[in-house]
């Protein structure tokens, strides 16, 4: 049985009752009337992804071409697909903790072995830790690459480390990479993939694109294993949206410009936030990358401090238990209405002073 995905659940009830929601995870959602949308015949389409999609992609990822490219229903879809295709009952996986749940649900799911690894108070990744982590019978290692929750980003030469520890003991690294491009020096990290040839890297529209609705995600890594993975997709989603393929494509031919709002959110953002928070009791962190902001409160129930700010001022925010770390709160800092934001962290504000 795959355990109770708590983020989820608990942003699936509450965020259509929110009045302040910043509970979300990406940037500000693009409408319609911000890109181009052909005319689509309403088909299922290639199984994989449309060609020229995937050649598309494969063309982000030095030496990848398209049939190193699987098309999915959002990062969510990627990475059920990954687990289920490379991961076995019993394997043993290290799993980067905090990080976004999904993947170790599904690893218990599957009744595998999980071993956390547990960033450090600065939220860098110890790679002596790691390395000694690593036995003989590990089979994976999974990273999230600009973190979720905590919103930082490894730099090259610790991606490289982590890469030299799994190529040593010939181990897949499956690292999720949605936030990839949201670095807020602009400077994009290098992909797992284009280090090692037994990396697995997902990805999608939705966190740095602006694009969540559209269901658009993918998969990069051999075509050995893209097959594998095009076998398990014929039972789940069978193909992608064509239309939501057809806006991905567009928007993907102009990134720079969307990575480049995505950045100009998050930095408005963040300097918005750190103001907001100079003088109370909280530890923050300050990220290098995506819009997320995690901060430790001097609250020991962080789940009982969220469900009462929710019910008073209708601000959500997720608890830190969703991420196994009571104390802290993850708040999304995506919204491109500075107004709007500045009076829902300001309530967020309010009830920290006012929480007994």
């Amino acid at each position: 049985m795959y355990p109770e995905f708590c983020l989820e659940r608990w942003q699936s009830l509450r965020d259509w009752r929110a009045k302040y929601v910043l509970s979300e995870s990406g940037v500000e959602p693009l409408d319609l009337s911000e890109i181009k949308i052909p005319n689509v015949k309403l088909e299922y389409g290639h199984t994989k992804g449309l060609i020229k999609v995937r050649q598309l992609i494969a063309s982000l990822y030095p030496g990848k071409k398209e049939d190193d490219v699987i098309i999915t229903a959002g990062g969510a879809e990627a990475n059920y697909l990954t687990i289920l295709s490379t991961i076995n009952p019993n394997d043993e996986v290290i799993v980067e903790m905090p990080n976004y749940m999904q993947i170790p649900g599904l690893l218990r799911g599957i009744n595998a072995k999980v071993k956390y690894i547990w960033l450090k108070d600065d939220f860098r990744l110890d790679l002596n830790e790691l390395n000694e982590m690593v036995s003989k019978n590990t089979k994976a290692i999974v990273i999230t690459n600009p973190n979720n929750p905590t919103g930082m980003a490894l730099s090259e030469s610790e991606i490289k480390g982590i890469v030299e520890i799994a190529e040593d003991n010939h181990v897949t690294v499956i690292a999720d990479e949605v936030y990839r491009g949201l670095e807020h020096d602009g400077k994009m990290r290098p992909s797992f993939v284009d280090l090692y040839d037994n990396a697995i890297s997902t990805n999608s529209m939705s966190k740095v694109y602006g694009l969540p609705g559209i269901r658009i995600g993918w998969v990069v890594a051999s075509k050995e294993l893209i097959d594998r993975m095009w076998s398990v997709r014929d039972y789940t989603s069978i193909s992608p949206s064509v239309i939501g393929q057809e806006i991905a494509y567009n928007v993907l031919l102009e990134r720079e410009k969307f990575m480049d709002r995505a950045r100009r959110i998050a930095l408005n953002n963040m300097r918005l936030m750190e103001r907001l928070i100079s003088d109370l009791d909280v530890k923050w962190v300050k990220p290098n990358a995506t819009v997320l902001a995690y901060l430790k409160l001097n609250v020991k129930n962080t789940y009982d401090f969220s469900e009462k700010l929710f019910e008073k001022y209708g601000v959500l925010v997720n608890p830190g238990e969703c991420f196994e770390m009571p104390g802290y709160v993850r708040i999304g800092l995506g919204s491109t209405n500075t107004e709007f934001l500045s009076e829902a962290l300001s309530l967020f504000v309010r009830y920290l002073r006012e929480y007994k």
